[in-house]
C-alpha cells in the first residue's frame, strides 16, 4: 500500500503531504508562540503518569488531528494527549501515530530540542511520516519511497554516533576513528532524524517510557533515506499498537556500522532507572 491509499483517488499523495506540512507548520507556529526560549509562558499541568502537558501540546494536537481527519476521514489517530485513542485497533487498521510536542519538558526549559511527529502505518508498515523541529527550522518528510529534508545543508565534517539515555561501555571500541561519539547531545528524536538526514552516522537509544508515536516517524525517515534501524536483536520495526517492545533502537547509515553498534550493546539489558 502506498501513501496514495490514504485518500480517495482524487487526492494525489503530493496534495496530502502538502496539506499535512501546512498543518505541521501551523502547529509549530503555535508551539513557538508560547515557547519559553522566545519569552513565552505556556500553561502546564502534570498528567496522572507524572509527565507534563501544556496548553501548547493540546493546541498542536487539535490542529494536527483536524488535518489528519481532512485527508483520512475515519482513520484511527493514536495521539499522545488523547488516552482514549491508545488502544490497538487491530493489525490491519490504518493508524496515524501523533506526538504534537515531543520533548515537553525541554520545551518548557526553553530548549530548541523539541519536535512534532506524525506517521501513518498500515499492517505494521510505514506509509507517510513528517518530523518537524520548529525552533531549529528542520522539517523532514517521507512518502512513497522518497524523503525530503529542509534545510538540506551539508553535514558536519566529522559525523557523530549518538547514544541517548545510555552509554554502552563497548561502544567506543567499535566506532570508526573518522567518526565522533556523542552521549546525550540530543534527545533520541533529533539524534534519529539526524541519522536519516545524513548529519549523524548512527544512533543508539535506550527505550525508557517511549511510545510508538515517539519512534514511528524517525524510523520511517531512516529507512526511506537508505539507512537501517532495528531493535536490539536486529529485527526491523513492525509497528501496529502504541507500545514499544524494543529495549533499544539501533540506527545507522550503513549496515556495517549498524552491525558494530548491535554488537556493542550489553548482553544483559538493564531496565530503565
Amino acid at each position: 500500500m502506498t501513501a496514495t491509499a490514504l485518500l480517495p483517488p482524487e487526492r494525489p499523495a503530493e496534495a496530502v503531504t502538502g496539506l499535512l506540512l501546512d498543518a505541521v507548520h501551523a502547529a509549530g507556529q503555535r508551539l513557538l508562540a508560547t515557547w519559553p526560549g522566545a519569552g513565552g509562558r505556556p500553561a502546564a499541568a502534570t498528567k496522572p503518569d507524572g509527565s507534563v502537558v501544556t496548553d501548547a501540546d493540546l493546541a498542536s494536537e487539535a490542529i494536527l488531528t483536524a488535518a489528519i481527519r481532512t485527508v483520512a476521514p475515519g482513520a484511527h489517530i493514536a495521539a499522545e494527549e488523547n488516552p482514549a485513542s491508545h488502544h490497538c485497533p487491530g493489525p490491519d487498521t490504518m493508524v496515524w501515530f501523533l506526538d504534537p510536542l515531543d520533548g515537553t519538558r525541554l520545551y518548557l526549559n526553553g530548549s530548541a530540542d523539541f519536535a512534532i511527529l506524525l506517521s501513518a502505518w498500515h499492517a505494521g508498515r510505514a506509509l507517510l511520516s513528517i518530523a518537524s523541529f520548529p525552533a531549529a527550522g528542520i522539517v523532514a518528510a517521507a512518502r512513497n519511497g522518497t524523503v525530503s529534508f529542509t534545510p538540506s545543508g551539508p553535514p558536519p565534517a566529522r559525523l557523530p554516533v549518538h547514544t541517548c539515555y545510555c552509554d554502552p561501555p563497548g561502544l567506543p571500541g567499535v566506532i570508526p576513528a573518522d567518526l565522533s561519539h556523542l552521549v546525550d547531545a540530543y534527545e533520541s528524536t533529533r539524534a534519529l532524524v539526524d541519522v536519516a538526514r545524513g548529519h549523524a552516522a548512527g544512533a543508539v537509544a535506550l527505550m525508557c517510557g517511549h511510545r510508538t508515536w515517539d519512534i514511528a516517524a524517525p524510523a520511517h525517515l531512516i529507512t526511506t533515506a537508505g539507512g537501517t534501524v532495528t531493535d536490539e536483536h536486529g529485527a526491523p520495526l513492525h509497528l501496529t499498537g502504541c507500545d514499544v517492545t524494543a529495549r533499544y533502537l539501533v540506527a545507522a547509515t550503513t549496515r556495517t556500522l549498524h552491525r558494530r553498534l548491535l554488537a556493542a550493546l550489553p548482553q544483559e539489558l538493564n531496565p530503565c532507572s
